[in-house]
């Protein structure tokens, strides 16, 4: 048997204590690097989400082949889209004056082709007037850039001619007259103006409104 004595004195086993591993300074760079890209990423989206530009907005309605009056616009804000070219608000001095080739609404943001574009007739079109008794056109008030059909209609009980319908794009309404006839701008093509004209002039045309703008 060992002896007590013996035991005691016998040295203890050393302790054995894990490793600590120190972190390498590569992972620490490469762990502020990362940081800080995230940072500055969410500064730069944030700012880009926030900013917005001074526009020109509308503030009245201007009717298509009307002229932009100052009064006729407002300055808003707005934030930068790929799809919309709004005109700044520092440059309305170059489009008030000039006429709208659209109709332009309140709440909507004035765009440079929405104003001083050419106005019809373009080339290849041909404008002319159609006069119109009430039961020859609708009852619904026709508007400018209307696309319409004109078709034959008889005058007086007289027998209508037969030709085949003709679409044009209303320009301008006018008022009536003492009679109730009124005349209606038309756009049409340049082929179909000439035939056209003589018809008009006489009250034989019928306007027909179709679906679109």
């Amino acid at each position: 048997m060992n002896d007590p004595a013996q035991l005691e004195k016998s040295p203890l086993a050393p302790e054995v204590r894990p490793l600590r591993r120190r972190p390498s300074k590569l992972l620490i760079l490469v762990g502020l690097v990362l940081a800080a890209l995230c940072a500055t990423g969410t500064v730069f989206i944030y700012r880009n989400v926030d900013t917005t530009i001074a526009a020109v907005g509308i503030a009245a309605p201007v009717r298509y082949g009307r002229v932009v009056l100052d009064s006729s616009v407002r300055e808003v804000q707005v934030r930068p889209d790929p799809g919309l070219t709004p005109v700044l608000w520092k440059d309305r001095s170059q489009f008030i004056g000039r006429k709208a080739t659209t109709n332009l609404w309140p709440g909507s943001v004035l765009t440079a082709q929405a104003v001083g574009g050419e106005l019809p007739p373009r080339p290849g079109e041909q404008l002319l007037g159609i006069a119109v008794k009430p039961a020859q056109l609708p009852a619904t008030p026709l508007e400018p850039l209307k696309p319409v059909l004109l078709v034959p209609s008889g005058q007086g009980g007289t027998v209508t001619e037969t030709w085949e319908p003709v679409q044009g794009t209303v320009v301008r309404v006018g008022e009536r007259d003492q009679t109730g006839l009124r005349v209606v701008d038309v756009v049409v093509a340049e082929h179909q103006g000439p035939k056209l004209a003589t018809k008009g002039s006489v009250g034989t045309v019928a306007i027909v409104l179709l679906p679109g703008r």
